[in-house]
């Protein structure tokens, strides 16, 4: 089984669970998973959807507001709305 194959069966996997009713436990034993390969995958699934790597458009936002640039290795970055432009985005190509 290729490593895209068994990617797309796991979170096949979790899709199911989270519309299966059951606990971790019992729908990884149910699977012949050991639970922490289950929850491992259940945070891979939960990962990908909150950081797609995508922009985010920002329609309407306030002058006073802060946002915050997520790299792919965890860090965090607030920054303020009225942070200039190029200054965006020297942090964006970091």
């Amino acid at each position: 089984m290729s490593p895209q194959e068994k990617t797309s069966m796991m979170m096949s996997l979790v899709s199911r669970w989270q519309e299966s009713g059951m606990t971790q436990v019992k729908y990884a034993e149910a699977n012949n998973l050991s639970v922490h390969t289950f929850k491992y995958w259940l945070y891979k699934k939960r990962k990908s959807k909150n950081l797609s790597g995508g922009f985010v458009q920002i329609n309407d936002y306030r002058l006073d507001q802060e946002f915050i640039l997520y790299y792919p290795n965890g860090v965090e970055l607030k920054i303020s709305s009225n942070t200039p432009i190029p200054v965006i985005k020297s942090l964006v190509h970091l």
